[in-house]
């Protein structure tokens, strides 16, 4: 064994010799096995992230797709809001114009409102009853009229309409109460009109009230009666909106009326809407509030 190096080992069953190039070729066989496994195992893993890779990216592009068309569809649905907008507020034009060509605004009456009324004074119980079934006063803590009731350009929409009520500045979550004693016609999303979340109250004597943008919170539900300062909702941002406020409309039998002549309505100077707001009956309404009180025992 001239030029080879032996390696022998000793132990109790006796002496083995070894040569060392044996013992080099059996470790470089165990490296050589070691890194074969750890290629086949990473070529296998490479491709297991790559197959999760392409899966990934398969579910991606899918997703990205979905969204492209949802937002199609939305812009179409958008479209389709407006238009039904605008054929809505041209219906209300019209019939407020064919209101006032038929007369019923009461200006072309050639008596006066005081000769109407024929000097009918209300007794504090009577003015209990007005000032309990007919809207009046504050409806919320609001920071002032940010559009009037009347005829102007819509803020979104770029064309003329009457606006139907007066919109009221408020921060979203302000407190909105039922202005009086009535049932809840209406309560909640509205599509169509761009009311978004839409309060409808049903009065006595053929008003109704409406409120429009609110937060979406079932505070009342319809059909649920409620007094005068009840909660109904909280002010929003919701539907065809510019910001944060509260629409406010006031009807009767479908008339619309400016509210603001109601929410300064109080009982020091009760007599004066008989001639700000000439579009309501007052004096028959004024004689059917003195029956009720006459007919109480």
């Amino acid at each position: 064994m001239k030029d080879k190096i032996v390696v022998t080992i000793t132990d109790v069953n006796g002496s083995r010799n070894y040569l060392l190039s044996q013992v080099l070729k059996k470790i470089f066989i165990y490296i050589f096995a070691i890194l074969l496994l750890i290629f086949v195992f990473g070529a296998l893993y490479m491709g297991y992230l790559q197959d999760e890779t392409n899966a990934l990216r398969q579910t991606k592009e899918e997703l990205i797709s979905s969204s492209e068309s949802l937002n199609l569809e939305y812009e179409k649905m958008k479209q389709k809001l407006s238009t039904k907008e605008e054929e809505l507020i041209a219906i209300e034009d019209k019939i407020s114009l064919l209101e006032e060509q038929i007369g019923l605004n009461d200006e072309a009456n050639s008596t006066t409102i005081d000769d109407r009324l024929e000097n009918i004074k209300l007794t504090v119980e009577q003015q209990n009853i007005l000032f309990s079934m007919i809207p009046n006063g504050k409806v919320m803590e609001d920071g002032g009229v940010t559009a009037e009731f009347g005829w102007r350009i819509h803020p979104v929409l770029g064309h003329r309409h009457l606006h139907q009520g007066i919109d009221l500045r408020a921060p979203i979550g302000t407190p909105v109460y039922a202005p009086a004693d009535g049932v809840v016609q209406v309560a909640g999303f509205n599509i169509v009109s761009g009311y978004g979340y839409l309060v409808v109250l049903e009065h006595n004597f053929g008003f109704k009230t409406r409120f429009a943008h609110l937060s979406r919170k079932d505070v009342v539900k319809e059909g649920q009666f409620v007094k005068k300062g009840d909660l109904i909702g909280y002010s929003g941002n919701t539907g065809i909106s510019t910001g944060p406020h509260l629409h406010y409309e006031i009807r009767f039998v479908q008339r619309p009326l400016d509210p603001a002549n109601f929410i300064n309505w109080n009982r020091k100077n009760y007599e004066e809407i008989f001639q700000k707001e000439k579009r309501v009956s007052w004096q028959s309404l004024v004689k059917a509030v003195a029956n009720l009180t006459l007919k109480q025992p």
